[in-house]
């Protein structure tokens, strides 16, 4: 354990609080190994589909201003007010859970399907149980459509009582306690005189939930920051049973961790990690993905009306509402002030010369990286992942949804090489996108200039603000779902840099400019001899780590995509949104079913959503075609498994196919 003086505290909780913990031993994990983990609900929190939709008596619910104080803000318009009141009270009803024991986190309608998604969590003695959680889908017309929940039943007197949760001091002293621990857990131990100057202070949650402490003068050794935030939860556990606990978050180099720690065992009982890893403007325009497939033109104002209506830069610089972009060769937390290009004539272009060392264009790098997460940015807008959904901007012109949340975008940022990765907090606090650069080749290459890449992190942050909903960051950070959070991102990747040219013989492979190779086990390929991988491949050993997982997800929806393309054609143009077209509707259901699908999903869960976000769109016109094409590597009809349990896998679809 490395000591860098919170060891008093540990030692003072030793003898009642705190066995030793050790840290998980996997080699790719930078803090010390540690890896996140959960308690694995079983049978909790499935996508239920309704085939006969359940009607909500919203206009009884308007009148109950009982419920209305449950909901967050104060910008949620009044029908929507009104339809979450109403899902409060069916999830009520149906699951067993008092209404007033259910806080609404999140409430938007979907300006294209015209269903609005409401995200709720179960409390208990108005504290949050952090993993007990539902999403409600309800129809335009006022019918609910699916569901899914997690909530804890026959809460007992045993769950009450929360060390440290009655005398505010005493929650200042004990969160610094909680600290501790999950120093401890990450094995980084803090000593007694430098924990003396860790100073507490609560503040109001200006999301309606608990309010929290926050915690300064953090060494940074465990926090880059010098700051970390302890607020009060309770945690569903696997057996059922509901332990009090600190919700404790913090950002290192390259992870941001939202922990929950058990003080009476001394333990942390669930980790998360917000960082996800892998892997006129002078650029390659969005349909040349790196060096090595095309060359930089000159392309001027790009900026969708609609997505970006005040454009994408700010002062003539490379940042923005929706971005800010600058290099940060140190690899330190300061962005602010990092250098950015000058461009007061609005003249983005700069040398770029590939014989030399990627040092010598960091200019033209943060351009590109400037470019490509715009054009992110007005994609995702323009399929759903809008202000209400959580998405990435300073301002929200709509005023839906909380603002001061563009991403912070680092090129050639120093503290790794030949990776990336991307850090998505709630809905209002800034994400964070590290691009490095590669050290295959000679001279080096820089992951900024290849858009596959970059495409990939940022859908990790539409994939984590749209399951859940945009106030809950910890859906898709662990086994199985964090596995197709990284399947979605090469997913999108994919659908992004197909060519009118391509066919359903086209294999793909990602990161080959600076990996050289495929970054992946096979190319993505609807050939099974190419890419062999089924459902049954989450089984093997060598396919428990997120990005393994991740392939075979994002192989079925290779398949799903090219069945859609076959069937109703290909857009030349994915930013005309032609809903008519196999990509368009392709990237349109994979977001509309993030929407759907319940927090921790499974890829039967995933499946489901996408089935039932078609449907919406289409009416189920492309049922069958989906069906064939998941049946085809295993998720058909009668597939079954659980995360962290066993799959079965099934070639067969629905009778009327």
């Amino acid at each position: 354990m490395r000591t860098i003086g919170l060891i008093g505290i540990a030692a003072a909780l030793a003898a009642s609080y705190l066995p030793t913990v050790s840290a998980s031993p996997v080699a790719a994990a930078a803090a010390g190994g540690v890896k996140p983990f959960r308690p694995i609900l079983k049978d909790k929190g499935r996508l239920v589909v309704h085939n006969e939709p359940i009607s909500l008596d919203i206009n009884e619910a308007a009148s109950d201003t009982a419920q209305q104080q449950q909901l967050v803000g104060t910008k949620i318009p009044d029908e929507e007010q009104s339809i979450a009141s109403a899902a409060i009270k069916y999830l009520s009803s149906t699951h067993g859970v008092a209404a007033d024991s259910i806080r609404t986190t999140s409430v938007y309608t979907d300006t294209a399907s015209g269903i609005t998604h409401v995200y709720a969590v179960q409390t208990f003695n108005g504290i949050d149980i952090s993993n007990a959680v539902a999403n409600v889908n309800v129809s335009k017309d006022g019918k609910v459509i699916s569901s899914s929940e997690s909530f804890v039943g026959n809460l007992t007197a045993s769950a009450a009582a929360h060390p440290g949760f009655t005398a505010q001091s005493s929650s200042l002293d004990v969160a610094k306690q909680a600290l501790a621990v999950l120093g401890q857990h990450l094995d980084i131990a803090v000593e007694q005189s430098i924990s003396n100057k860790i100073t507490a202070s609560a503040v109001a949650s200006s999301t309606g939930g608990q309010p929290y402490i926050l915690l300064e003068k953090v060494p940074e050794a465990l926090s880059i920051s010098g700051t970390a935030t302890a607020q009060m939860a309770f945690t569903q556990q696997a057996d059922g049973s509901v332990v009090a606990t600190w919700l404790v978050n913090l950002e290192q180099q390259d992870h941001w961790w939202n922990a929950q720690v058990d003080l009476a065992a001394g333990k942390v009982v669930s980790l998360a990690d917000w960082y996800a890893s892998s892997e006129s403007y002078y650029v390659y325009p969005k349909d040349v993905v790196s060096p090595a497939s095309g060359k930089r033109t000159l392309v001027v104002d790009p900026a969708n009306s609609s997505a970006s209506p005040k454009g994408w830069v700010t002062e003539g610089s490379t940042y923005g509402n929706n971005v800010w972009a600058q290099n940060n060769p140190l690899g330190g937390n300061g962005w602010k002030n990092n250098h950015r290009p000058d461009a007061q004539d609005g003249k983005f272009e700069y040398d770029l010369d590939l014989t030399q060392q990627p040092s010598s264009y960091v200019d033209a790098a943060i351009t590109q990286l400037f470019y490509t997460n715009n054009i992110m940015h007005d994609l995702s807008y323009i399929y759903g992942f809008d202000e209400a959904a959580g998405n990435f901007q300073d301002v929200n012109y709509s005023g839906k949804g909380a603002g001061n949340d563009a991403v912070i975008a680092n090129a050639q940022d120093g503290s790794g090489t030949n990776n990336a990765n991307f850090a998505t907090p709630p809905d209002g606090q800034r994400p964070r996108m590290r691009m490095y650069v590669w050290t295959m080749t000679n001279p080096q290459r820089d992951g900024d200039l290849e858009q596959d890449i970059v495409a990939h992190e940022y859908t990790h942050g539409i994939s984590n603000r749209l399951t859940g909903g945009p106030s809950n960051a910890d859906c898709l950070n662990y086994g199985e779902s964090g596995g197709m959070g990284e399947g979605w991102s090469d997913a999108v990747a994919n659908i992004l840099r197909l060519k009118a040219s391509d066919t359903k013989d086209t294999d793909l492979i990602l990161g080959d400019y600076v990996y050289t190779k495929n970054i992946r086990n096979y190319p993505y390929s609807t050939s099974m001899r190419t890419n062999p991988s089924t459902y049954k491949y989450l089984d093997r050993p060598d396919y428990q780590e997120v990005h393994a997982i991740g392939e075979v997800w994002a192989e079925m929806l290779y398949e799903v995509m090219w069945a859609l393309i076959e069937k109703n054609g290909f857009a030349d143009d994915i930013f005309a949104h032609d809903l008519s077209k196999g990509n368009s509707i392709m990237l349109q259901i994979l977001l509309d079913g993030m929407k759907l699908q319940p927090c921790t999903p499974t890829f039967i869960d995933a499946r489901n959503a996408i089935l039932q976000a078609e449907k919406n769109l289409t009416g189920g016109k492309n049922k069958c075609v989906i069906w064939s094409a998941f049946a085809k590597r295993g998720l058909g009809v009668n597939a079954s498994g659980q995360d962290g349990g066993k799959h079965s896998e099934d070639y067969t679809v629905p009778s009327d196919c």
